[in-house]
């Protein structure tokens, strides 16, 4: 029998466990197999085991074994356990007796997993007799046998639901689970339910859903059509930090038991890891689109209105967060389209899921890294990476290192600070470069780790007797032995990864079936993500692979090749222009791309011939234009060679183009500036164009919605500390009879006025109606021009030259020197208005008697041409 692992959990029988797999069969069956016979264990490096846990009850067996320890000599003993529960209890023992386990804070169902060879979301082959049992959910459930793990790489048919809540305050806060009611559950399937594509349920009644009389009864026929309908995986929008907790809460507070798991003895449950919650539901996935989405796509917001449209194109229906409560009380027709919006929330979730193909590389990173896929979509690299290790040390003899305590972390990280060093970066050269190469080391430090055999396993901690000639020597001074005397882990998996990884890759280029291609992408970026974090996990203080020297020596390496390499490429007589960690930006006397493409790739494999081991340099892009603002940033034009020719892009790094705190204006000006810069080759253009959009600014000709800030409410306005912008606007909008409360998104500008900025914010709606003046001084100086002034002081263009002034002088400047011989240029009166804060913007009509503003900052003249200090010095 095939199926394909989902979940795996134990239940324990007559106080032995048995291991449960749910998954799917091929044809999309869902089962349960039992598999009995497998106990817990983990080891000792001291025989003293014996005599401490001899005649322990949960103690089965101690046996001597053949295992070893990555960095000592000695004997390994092997602790066979009853109960996985009672193991903790047992090791607690061992070390209060002074004797060390290992292995021993091992999750069983990842003990029995690594011990076959599976993992998260892998197939297996079993054989399989049917059994009946009442405790879990499923359509077959068999006792296996014989189980192996299956080759096999497209998945099972899985069915999906996305559901949203909608809950009501009565005291216009954010609803709170222990107290404010569930009104709406919507559901999305990607496969019909009864007929239904979606569905709503609430306790009012209406059309298009389901009324219940009661918030329980709805609450019990949620987890009855979760059950009805089996889906894999359950998803949705921020499902799991509000959606989730939420409905969990109001079940335990309604008496209603969670049971809409695959087990009948397990509810789902939540529980606080940190900031955020961990769901568990036995033999379903909890897939929270909101999670995946922030960690894949760079967005200004992150709301799922705004999400929809940017990347699907799909909207919601437009009510504010703090109407729902007014709708659902509402006439009937505010109350359906209340219901709609509950309804397209649960769609446009599942949508994201099914458009964006948002697990595809998820369900990868699990087959690759042995995870199941619900720890896969929770869990951090070092988990991945953990158990990965764990498989494969244990497959070689080795016993896996413990956990640090945290107390050996903090001593670390302490450590790490002072001596941990990182890759090379080269100091930029200045200026706007044209027709710059960009050499790419290929997965520099994976190679490394190939190249000169670094291990835990290889790293010589005991020189005396070892021939230098046996091993390599870091540039940081620790030793590695060749792999002729003994062959690392490590790199022998990097290898494998990196060799699985471009089988994958000329696989998906020859695949024409589109679900297969998007399997064997998945594939490759999982095995490209794996391979390239072992040197951040050896580097990580938490880590049980943790090494000082391993990482030391891997960035040490990496400096010194690329140094080397930049050494090779001036010899040549090409010009270097900047270097960073891993790549090398040089300009070689061609400025045609097609002349470029067989010099850059004659270059490289030129170079690449005199690198060690597998080390390789790649070509991988020209930059038509390059401007490096400081190290780690920089902005370039790019083209990429493919084989019908060049892909052509902006490339930015370290620099952002989009932020929240900006209004639209920023980024289309940066944007515009630098498409000019890079793609013009003009730089007097640029510097005209970014003139003329700060005079508009001043003369009023922006449209004010590329002008407006966006922020969300998430109190009561009176609940907050301190003056914040958007929450002044909603004072004034509540206080003008409008309606705006917890949840909504306020959109604000400023406008001019004596008051400090925050108290000048308005609505920009009313800005029109009353023809207000914007402060035309703010957005130029604390909007536009941070950003960008970066782009021009890197081309060597001041403030003052940008503004269309000189050097600027402040209020006691003008005043200090009016007795000086310092000739100050002639202002014309009717530009002045007023005096500003350069601190906080504040406007005055006259100087303050004290001259400086009450928050401390320097007083300047301001002129209505846009140059905030109006004087200029010669």
């Amino acid at each position: 029998m095939e199926i394909q692992i989902l979940d795996v959990d134990y239940v324990l029988v007559d106080e032995k466990p048995i291991i449960r797999i749910f998954g799917k069969t091929p044809e999309g069956t869902t089962v349960c197999g039992f598999y009995e016979g497998f106990a817990p264990y983990f080891y000792s490096d001291n025989e003293r085991v014996k005599e401490v846990l001899e005649g322990e009850p949960g103690v089965v067996g101690i046996q001597k074994s053949s295992m070893k320890f990555v960095d000592k000599e000695c004997g390994a003993y092997k602790i066979i356990t009853r109960n996985p529960a009672k193991t903790p209890e047992i090791r607690s023992k061992a070390i209060s007796a002074g004797v060390t386990p290992y292995e021993a804070d091992i999750l069983f169902r990842y003990r029995f997993m690594n011990d076959f060879g599976l993992g998260g979301l892998c197939w297996i082959q079993a054989d399989a007799t049917p059994i009946g049992t009442s405790t879990v959910k499923v359509e077959r459930t068999f006792k296996l046998s014989n189980v192996k793990r299956l080759d096999k790489i497209i998945d099972a048919p899985m069915k999906m639901v996305a559901f949203d809540i909608e809950c009501v305050s009565e005291t216009e806060v954010m609803p709170e689970a222990k107290k404010d009611p569930v009104i709406l559950i919507s559901m999305a399937f990607n496969t019909e339910h009864q007929g239904q594509k979606d569905l709503v349920l609430s306790t009012r009644p209406g059309k298009d859903l389901k009324a219940f009389e009661s918030e329980k009864e709805m609450l019990q026929e949620f987890i009855n059509i979760i059950n009805s309908y089996d889906p894999d995986i359950i998803t949705g929008y921020n499902t799991t930090n509000f959606d989730f907790p939420y409905i969990l809460e109001r079940m335990r507070k309604l008496g209603v038991k969670a049971m809409f798991g695959r087990c009948n003895t397990k509810p789902a449950v939540d529980r606080k890891v940190g900031a955020d919650y961990r769901i568990t539901i036995t033999g379903r996935v909890s897939a929270d689109s909101f999670k995946i989405i922030k960690k894949d796509y760079s967005l200004v917001r992150y709301g799922l209105d705004f999400v929809g449209e940017k990347l699907m194109g799909e909207k919601k229906v437009d009510i504010k967060k703090s109407q729902i409560g007014k709708y659902w009380k509402g006439p009937q027709e505010e109350f359906e389209k209340l219901v709609y919006y509950s309804k397209i929330d649960s769609v446009l979730a599942l949508n994201l899921v099914l458009k964006l193909k948002l697990l595809t590389k998820y369900f990868s990173l699990s087959k690759v890294a042995g995870t199941l896929l619900q720890d896969t979509l929770d869990g951090g690299e070092a988990t991945r990476i953990e158990n990965f290790l764990l498989r494969e040390f244990n497959k070689d003899g080795y016993i896996f290192p413990n956990k640090p305590s945290d107390s050996e972390t903090v001593s670390r990280q302490a450590k790490a600070k002072i001596e941990l060093k990182g890759g090379f970066v080269l100091d930029p050269k200045k200026g706007l470069h044209s027709d710059v190469v960009v050499f790419d080391f290929k997965s520099m430090y994976p190679s490394i780790m190939i190249s000169f055999n670094i291990c835990p396993t290889t790293l010589v901690r005991n020189r005396e007797g070892v021939d230098k000639n046996n091993v390599f020597e870091s540039p940081a001074g620790a030793w590695f032995l060749k792999p002729e005397i003994k062959k690392g882990i490590v790199p022998k998996i990097v290898d494998e990864l990196m060799t699985r990884r471009t089988a994958a890759k000329k696989k998906q280029k020859e695949a024409t079936d589109e679900f297969l291609k998007a399997s064997l992408y998945g594939e490759q970026w999982a095995l490209k993500i794996l391979a390239n974090a072992f040197y951040g996990y050896l580097g990580y203080a938490r880590a049980r692979m943790y090494n000082l020297d391993i990482a030391n020596s891997i960035t040490s390496f990496g400096r010194d090749i690329i140094h080397q390499t930049k050494t090779m490429m001036e010899e040549k007589g090409f010009d270097v222009v900047y270097g960073d960690t891993d790549s090398l930006m040089v300009k070689i006397g061609v400025d045609d791309l097609e002349k470029i493409r067989p010099l850059a790739f004659s270059v490289s494999k030129e170079i690449s011939e005199k690198l060690p081991g597998v080390m390789e340099l790649q070509f991988e892009k020209v930059f038509k234009r390059f401007l490096p603002l400081s190290k780690k940033r920089y902005v370039a034009w790019k083209f990429e060679p493919t084989k019908d020719g060049w892909d052509e892009k902006l490339e930015m790094k370290g620099v952002e183009t989009v932020r929240r705190d900006w209004c639209p204006l920023v980024s289309q000006t940066m944007r515009s500036v630098i498409e000019v810069i890079l793609k013009e080759n003009d730089i007097k253009k640029a510097v005209v164009y970014f003139k003329g959009v700060i005079g508009d600014i001043v003369n009023g000709k922006i449209d004010i919605n590329t002008l407006v800030v966006t922020k969300t409410i998430t109190k009561k306005p009176e609940n907050y500390d301190g003056v914040q912008p958007h929450v002044e606007l909603a004072k004034k909008i509540l206080a003008r009879g409008g309606e705006v409360g917890v949840g909504d998104r306020i959109g604000y500008v400023i406008i001019k006025g004596m008051d400090i900025l925050s108290r000048r914010v308005e609505d920009p709606a009313y800005v029109v109606e009353k023809g207000l003046e914007l402060d035309s001084n703010y957005y130029i100086e604390n909007q536009l021009l941070p950003p960008v002034e970066r782009i021009f002081t890197a081309l060597g263009i001041s403030k003052s030259e940008l503004l269309g002034g000189g050097r600027q002088i402040g209020l006691f400047d003008v005043l200090k020197n009016t007795n000086t011989k310092k000739v100050v240029k002639e202002i014309k009166l009717d530009t002045l208005g007023g005096f500003m804060c350069k601190k906080c913007s504040q406007f005055y009509e006259r100087p303050p008697l004290v001259g400086v503003c009450k928050c401390g900052g320097e007083i300047l003249f301001s002129s209505r041409e846009g140059v905030t200090e109006a004087l200029v010095v010669n």
